[in-house]
């Protein structure tokens, strides 16, 4: 586990996690502002893509948690 790019892996998980959260942002704006317009309601979770963003941000999140202390780990070689 020592030889493995942890930094790489909490790099990677971070803009994932970046992008995946503006995702998520840019469609609860998007779709709250059609909801207001139609008069209807608005969930952030009606859509199976809507819950798939969040899923793998989760994901990705809890990834960048453990990437990073696993680096911090590895540098102060505990």
């Amino acid at each position: 586990m020592k030889k493995w790019p942890w930094g790489i892996f909490a790099g990677v998980s971070a803009m994932f996690v970046f992008f995946l959260t503006v995702g998520f942002i840019l469609a609860y704006v998007v779709l709250g502002g059609i909801a207001r317009q139609t008069n209807s309601d608005f969930s952030m979770f009606q859509n199976w893509w809507q819950i798939l963003i969040f899923v793998f941000d989760l994901i990705f999140f809890i990834s960048l948690v453990g990437s990073t202390v696993m680096f911090i780990l590895r540098e102060k070689n505990i």
